[in-house]
């Protein structure tokens, strides 16, 4: 028997809805209230096993916050960049960073420090909130 393809499901369909209306983080418990609000039958065991499996594909990006608790949104993989996280309402823009290269350049030539990778966010308030 081959390899199951990997097809998407109503479940995912619903979840990645969720995740696409949203412009910020959000817990695998802030979705499953939310679809509970939109009288799905998803459990949160499915959002948990759902969301690891978008993870794993790239197609969700994943933030930790500082109580320890995983929260995700969809992000574009087609570049590189870092995240302006609204403290106030939780709103998300994404943040070209062109200087992190400069950056990289700098630790290369000067300390011949390869850089693997690096994240960076930035806190602040948005546009709406201040």
């Amino acid at each position: 028997m081959g390899a199951r393809a990997d097809y998407v499901t109503r479940p995912r369909e619903l979840i990645a809805a969720v995740l696409r209306r949203e412009p910020r983080f959000l817990s695998a418990a802030e979705i499953h209230d939310r679809l509970k609000g939109e009288d799905s039958r998803v459990s949160l065991s499915t959002v948990y096993r759902t969301l690891d499996r978008l993870r794993a594909k790239g197609e969700v990006t994943e933030r930790t916050d500082l109580e320890g608790e995983a929260a995700f949104m969809i992000c574009e993989p087609a570049h590189h960049h870092h995240h302006a996280i609204c403290g106030e309402c939780g709103r998300v823009e994404d943040v070209d960073c062109t200087a992190m290269e400069q950056f990289a350049d700098s630790l290369r030539a000067l300390h011949g420090f390869e850089l693997d990778g690096h994240a960076m966010e930035f806190f602040g308030r948005c546009r709406a909130c201040r």
